[in-house]
């Protein structure tokens, strides 16, 4: 299946993308304020600074940069006080492996040029905040299979980089060059991002205009096999796929193939596989998933840029770390309360908000995709009581 849905080019970065999301002291699971006197504090800030007032109506009794607040206020008699903290929980940090087939079928039909428009556009508006690697590979039957361009490191803000190893995989070859993407997987793709030992989520950003194969023009199943079984291994290592088809190739089917095995749905079993090349690498069942995979004008920067962000919205973490020297209390962490969108997510393992350790919180299932379809963004309400000092 081919996408249809398009999202807006920052509305998922904005909201992920913030450098830390409030965490509230105070109020119920009813999404309702706290009642007067309970001690809550709220605030607004930013670079010059925030103002905060109790939620009894006194007077503020702090003032701070945005962020980082600390204050007591009053929780309902002379000698009791509740600590509130300000406190934030920060999305971990996604990494995208941007990986373009370099066939020369990319450079005689057009594609080369839009996509790097738009590869860099996202990019760079992007880099702040997702750590990007870039590989360009092809292929020269016999002694040059694969073939590698690309950048040296996986980094936050890479975008001179990857332009600069862009630029130089935009010179085409004089020889005729192949698809050995099955290799390229197998022997730099995927040990690097296993490698690499930052925390968040993992992907492969795979584009691509025609079949794949072994440098040597053999059956397309066998080629195919090799890629599945590649992207399936990806899939058991943490590492997911988000899968690119340019042009009007009969590969229609193999584009579906590789988007289940790249989020772990069955992949359908193949025909011909009688062929003596065929080794088994992929794992198959009697029906296929329906992942989703996208297809857009290759000749159009503008509609690539488009369906490179909203591929890159599936990048967006689900766990959340609580930084600075504050934990929840495991045994009450279902008093606290996560809101989407301003719609508050269930306590539930399977399709909503756990707390996977005192100072690490999940979204999972429904929950987890909700977020990466947000336009607003994410919040977080805890009660003082259930927070300690670590």
């Amino acid at each position: 299946m081919s996408s249809t849905l398009i999202f807006p080019r920052l509305s998922w970065y904005l909201a992920l993308l913030a450098t830390g999301i409030a965490v509230s002291c105070g109020g119920n699971n009813d999404g309702e304020p706290p009642p007067q006197g309970s001690g809550s504090v709220s605030g607004s800030g930013g670079a010059a600074g925030g103002v905060g007032s109790t939620g009894g109506g006194e007077e503020p009794i702090f003032v701070g940069s945005g962020g980082g607040l600390i204050a007591t206020s009053g929780s309902g008699g002379a000698g009791g006080a509740c600590q509130q903290l300000d406190i934030t929980f920060e999305p971990q940090t996604p990494t995208v492996m941007i990986v373009v087939d370099r066939s020369g079928s990319m450079y005689d039909s057009g594609y080369w040029a839009p996509l790097q428009t738009a590869v860099l556009n996202v990019v760079e508006s992007l880099q702040a905040n997702v750590r990007f690697g870039f590989l360009t590979f092809t292929g020269v039957a016999p002694a040059q299979c694969p073939l590698l361009t690309g950048t040296d490191v996986i980094a936050l803000n890479s975008h001179a980089d990857i332009a600069a190893a862009y630029e130089e995989a935009s010179m085409r070859p004089g020889q005729k060059l192949e698809t050995p993407t099955g290799m390229t997987f197998n022997e730099t793709v995927i040990p690097d991002l296993v490698a690499f030992g930052e925390p968040g989520p993992k992907y492969i950003l795979f584009v691509t205009d025609g079949e794949p194969d072994r440098c040597d023009d053999g059956p397309a199943v066998c080629a195919r096999d090799d890629v599945v079984g590649a992207v399936q291994s990806a899939y058991t290592q943490g590492i997911g796929t988000f899968v690119f088809g340019l042009g009007d190739g009969d590969f229609a089917e193999h584009l579906q193939d590789l988007a289940n095995a790249g989020v772990g749905q069955p992949v359908r079993r193949p025909q011909n596989t009688q062929q003596d090349c065929f080794t088994g690498a992929g794992t198959y069942a009697d029906a296929g998933g329906s992942a989703m995979y996208y297809t857009p004008d290759p000749t159009n920067a503008t509609a690539l840029e488009n369906e490179l962000n909203a591929a890159i919205s599936g990048a967006k973490s689900c766990t959340f770390d609580l930084q600075g020297s504050i934990a929840v209390d495991l045994d009450h962490a279902s008093e606290g309360q996560v809101l989407i969108d301003g719609t508050p997510v269930p306590y539930d393992a399977q399709n909503g908000w756990t707390m996977e350790s005192p100072t690490q919180l999940v979204l999972a299932g429904d929950a987890c995709a909700q977020l990466k379809s947000a336009t607003q963004g994410i919040s977080f309400n805890f009660p003082c009581e259930i927070i300690d000092p670590l």
